[in-house]
């Protein structure tokens, strides 16, 4: 049986010391609109939304830049786009993209324009991820930039998983992957088990589970811990 979340590893995922950036990879597939919990109302997607909102403002306060950013912007009469977590969204082949920087003045009306529905392919999500890491970073020398850290956020086994393993294969020093896998039951376990393949053969990979878990605070606490 898969570990409850009390007892997994939500230490920092990268080393103590290391700069690095995160960005959020969000499983927007249909499932994430089914129950959080069996016999529960509260939806998937409700709960990581909720958590995500806590989650923002933890980073907002320890990014003194990304805060800074933002008080400059709003200043000029601008609505709150700059700073924040950057954030992709993942379900069928053709429907990845780019949510944008999340902070605490736009997370709600970003979080509510999301179309979930679809399948769970990874792939897509992960290359808009990679590509805004670069396009921040590429100008920056290689021993220069901060870690790329990868939260990603689902609940279901992803259809191109084994193009994922293989992306997965090549990560360095340079990139870290965090999967946070939500729901249960069968899928769960399966999900679960197809992620911790990639752990075991990885040490920039982690995997982790909040299973039926319907409260965002845990959640939230859990990622934090994690990113942090």
């Amino acid at each position: 049986m898969p570990e409850e979340p009390s007892i997994q590893d939500l230490s920092p995922v990268v080393p103590k010391g290391v700069d690095k950036e995160p960005l959020a990879v969000i499983d927007t597939s249909g499932s994430m609109t089914w129950p959080a919990a069996e016999g529960s109302s509260i939806e998937r997607r409700s709960v990581v939304g909720e958590a995500m909102g806590k989650l923002v403002a933890k980073l907002e306060v320890e990014d003194a830049q990304a805060a800074k950013e933002l008080e400059q912007e709003m200043a000029t009469g601008g609505e709150g786009e700059a700073g924040g977590l950057m954030t992709v969204l993942f379900a069928d082949a053709d429907n990845a993209r780019v949510l944008g920087d999340l902070n605490d003045a736009n997370w709600q009306e970003k979080w509510g324009s999301i179309a979930w529905g679809g399948g769970t392919f990874i792939m897509p999500g992960w290359q808009l991820a990679v590509d805004n890491y670069m396009e921040e970073f590429g100008d920056t020398p290689k021993q220069d930039r901060p870690a790329l850290l990868a939260l990603v956020i689902t609940d279901g086994e992803a259809k191109d998983m084994a193009e994922f393993e293989a992306e997965c294969a090549k990560t360095t020093g340079g990139t870290y992957i965090c999967v946070a896998i939500i729901g249960y039951g069968a899928e769960h376990d399966a999900t679960l088990a197809a992620y911790q393949k990639l752990a075991d053969a990885n040490k920039h990979v982690r995997v982790v589970t909040f299973g039926s878990e319907t409260d965002p605070d845990v959640i939230a606490e859990g990622l934090v811990s994690l990113v942090s």
